[in-house]
């Protein structure tokens, strides 16, 4: 039961639309999913100058130990809760049971929760393309099929996040049309068994030096409500990140989370009720979050890459 009206959690709901959320978006994939137990907070920051050091020092016997000590940081965060509910009138049901559709109160959940993480995705996306990473230019774009070099500018950023410290969990986050460029430059189709023939993906990850490639496909209906739709490309298509992602506590390192609070939704939640005035069942998709970048120094952006975009 919620907090705030008689709706009843629904549990079947629930566990249908994660499933399709983890199949069909990819921003809990660049910024995953972390609970936290009180909507509104802090969390510690800790400075690069903060990491490595060569502090320690032999020690005489009798004498002290060497010390040192910590500084950090502290940044905010306020989880939002966003929400949609969709109206099933009784002769509707009906009606859709008369033509063989057996769970229409699940259909209409799934498209108001794709509608729900279509908000998610945005706020990843703009999240990570006003983010403060190092960005570093292409050495030619990807449109010259002969001049570019992803294999070393990928390369060159995964020094780059070494040389910060960060070694695991690295991925490219590419735009599908921007990877499709890539795989077909020269520098990338020379890999492939010597005549450009694309045949598996670890080939070409173990080429660029990371552990992962998550393609960004996701596009959002962007015209306004009863205009024609517009299929518009959620991802930049002119730049792309090399970056650790990392889930759970912040000390397993990665450059961001979605910060989720349960009790107003968590990270996605089904509810259902009851509206007799107008004889119709009422479902309501929600989520509690906040999307957060927590490290800077663990993400690399990498420009330039579409002359034309």
């Amino acid at each position: 039961m919620s907090f705030y009206t008689s709706a009843t959690f629904n549990p079947v709901l629930s566990e249908a639309l994660n499933k399709i959320g983890a199949n069909q978006f990819v921003g809990t994939k660049i910024l995953p999913v972390r609970d936290v137990t009180t909507k509104n907070g802090q969390y510690a920051t800790f400075g690069e100058d903060q990491f490595d050091l060569n502090a320690s020092k032999e020690r005489a016997s009798g004498s002290l130990f060497s010390r040192r000590d910590f500084a950090y940081g502290q940044q905010d965060y306020s989880c939002r809760q966003y929400a949609l509910e969709g109206v099933l009138p009784d002769e509707d049901e009906s009606k859709a049971n008369d033509d063989g559709i057996s769970d229409a109160k699940g259909a209409i959940a799934q498209k108001l929760q794709r509608d729900l993480m279509v908000g998610h995705e945005l706020r990843v996306a703009a999240l990570m393309n006003a983010a403060a990473f190092n960005s570093t230019a292409v050495t030619d774009t990807f449109n010259d099929v002969s001049g570019a070099k992803p294999i070393q500018d990928i390369q060159n950023a995964v020094e780059r996040l070494n040389g910060n410290g960060f070694y695991d969990g690295i991925a490219l986050i590419i735009e599908t049309a921007l990877f499709n460029k890539m795989i077909n430059t020269n520098d990338v189709r020379g890999i492939f068994n010597g005549n450009g023939q694309y045949t598996n993906r670890q080939v070409i990850m173990d080429a660029l030096g990371v552990n992962e490639i998550i393609i960004t496909p996701t596009r959002y209906n962007s015209a306004a409500k009863g205009k024609a739709a517009s299929r518009s490309k959620i991802w930049p298509t002119g730049h792309f990140f090399v970056g650790q992602v990392a889930s759970g506590d912040f000390a397993n390192g990665g450059f961001g989370r979605t910060l989720s609070y349960g009790p107003d939704g968590g990270v996605f939640s089904a509810e259902d009720y009851r509206d007799e005035p107008i004889k119709s069942n009422v479902l309501r998709v929600l989520n509690c979050v906040d999307e957060v970048i927590i490290n800077t120094n663990a993400c690399e952006k990498i420009t330039g890459a579409d002359a034309a975009a």
